[in-house]
């Protein structure tokens, strides 16, 4: 056998077990975080040649050190001897560096980096899901050495608890805010490979679109694994949760509460015309098969918008939040036909709260509609306001809480059983004051 079968065959034996490594990781994360399957199905593997005339394959065990791997938002590229060295090492560095991969797509920072400072940006990135991934894996789960370990803990300790986004670092490092060394950071909380991410082809909004899609529908995993019995223990969900709530805009907030329902409707794409039509022609008006009457849909059902009536919100200003929550709710799939939304106009008490049923009368309660009120700002009342109606039974599906505001107010402290989002039209130091148990939303500008 001459030397390139050999190394050939050496290449397809390093690259098998590659292969093995990254499949090993995949699952031991996706078994402990059942949520993130759909965001590891959607990132296949890509074993990476090896270069013969750069670097021997004869060298595993040696010093020499491959550090090879990342995602473009499309696969993992990976070296298999990288992998290789590293698990033989520290296979918990790699099942880590996965999930770091993994949460730089959710949060789509592959996408985002165009004018930005190259440097800084992929630092923000890596110290955001690392604060992400060290305040909330288990302990003494894929952790470091001991003196590792307390570098990065005193460098995570300087954000005070808090788990900012890559953008919000970013800020932070470029007004030189973070008191540590740029490169003891990188040492220490950069894994992969960033440079993929400035070789992202084709439709980058595209790209980050799906990506978006994904993040839906893990945070839906989430939520329904939060009512299993078992469930992971620890603030993982609730942490992951307050990280997402910058991903999601408006529109997308109300989405997420559309759920399966069955509605009386023809169900034509389950009907099937050949035995139909068969049924005719051999009996008359005997057809073998009929359409469903029944068709799963997916609705809102219940909804409580909360609009702040205080001085400091003008009535242009409501008159924009409804005419977007109009264009979002008209639309046909978000809706039974019997819906039930609560308008409630709100100060520092309850002002006005009109009960629609239909879209007719949403559009005769915006032709409508005046500001009240004009005092002080307390939220606290609409939450009143709400367990009164679900004790009359008034209310019994409550999905969410959508309260449109500037942000200046007395907020609840305890979190109440259906999600609460506050909604500004652009972003305000007033988002600060949001409990965190809120989600705080823009309303994105559509063009």
């Amino acid at each position: 056998m001459n030397s390139d079968s050999k190394i050939k065959e050496k290449n397809k034996i390093y690259q098998d077990m590659g292969l093995k490594i990254l499949y090993t990781c995949k699952n031991e994360i996706c078994a402990r975080f059942p949520f993130f399957s759909q965001g590891a199905a959607a990132l296949p593997f890509v074993m990476e040649e090896i270069d013969s005339a750069k670097q021997s394959v004869d060298k595993i065990g040696t010093k020499t050190q491959i550090t090879s791997i990342g995602t473009d938002g499309e696969c993992i590229k990976a070296q298999p001897l990288f992998l290789i060295q590293t698990w033989a090492k520290e296979p918990e560095m790699l099942k880590r560096g996965y999930l770091h991969m993994l949460l730089h797509c959710l949060y789509l920072h592959p996408f985002y980096g165009e004018k930005r400072e190259k440097r800084l940006w992929n630092l923000a990135c890596d110290l955001a899901v690392e604060l992400l991934t060290e305040e909330n894996l288990p302990k003494n789960l894929w952790g470091f050495s001991d003196e590792k370990q307390r570098k990065r803990k005193q460098i995570l300790q300087s954000f005070e608890g808090k788990i900012p986004s890559a953008e919000v670092i970013y800020q932070r490092l470029l007004e030189d805010e973070i008191p540590f060394e740029i490169e003891e950071m990188e040492t220490l909380f950069s894994f992969d490979n960033h440079a993929l991410w400035e070789k992202i082809l084709g439709n980058r909004e595209e790209k980050r679109s799906r990506w978006e899609r994904i993040l839906t529908y893990t945070n839906l995993g989430k939520e329904r694994q939060k009512h299993r019995i078992g469930a992971t223990a620890g603030s993982m969900e609730e942490e992951l949760e307050e990280h997402y709530k910058g991903r999601y805009d408006y529109r997308k907030f109300l989405r997420r509460f559309a759920f399966p329902r069955e509605e009386i409707l023809l169900d034509e794409e389950s009907f099937d015309y050949v035995f139909y039509h068969l049924g005719m022609e051999q009996y008359g008006n005997l057809p073998l098969i009929e359409p469903l009457e029944y068709k799963e849909v997916n609705r809102l059902e219940e909804l409580v918008i909360a609009i702040d009536t205080s001085g400091s919100c003008s009535k242009e200003l409501v008159q924009r939040f409804l005419g977007e929550t109009y264009q979002i709710l008209s639309t046909r799939e978000n809706f039974f036909k019997k819906m039930k939304v609560y308008i409630v106009q709100c100060d520092c008490c309850i002002q006005w709260y009109r009960i629609v049923h239909s879209e007719e009368e949403w559009r005769s309660c915006m032709q409508e509609i005046t500001i009240q009120g004009r005092g002080g700002t307390d939220f606290r009342p609409v939450f009143e306001f709400i367990r009164k109606e679900k004790a009359k039974r008034e209310l019994r599906n409550l999905k969410a809480l959508i309260y449109f505001t500037d942000g200046d107010g007395i907020y609840p402290r305890e979190k109440p059983d259906y999600e609460t989002a506050f909604v500004f039209v652009k972003k305000t130091e007033n988002m600060r004051f949001v409990p965190n148990w809120a989600y705080k939303l823009v309303i994105v500008e559509r063009t």
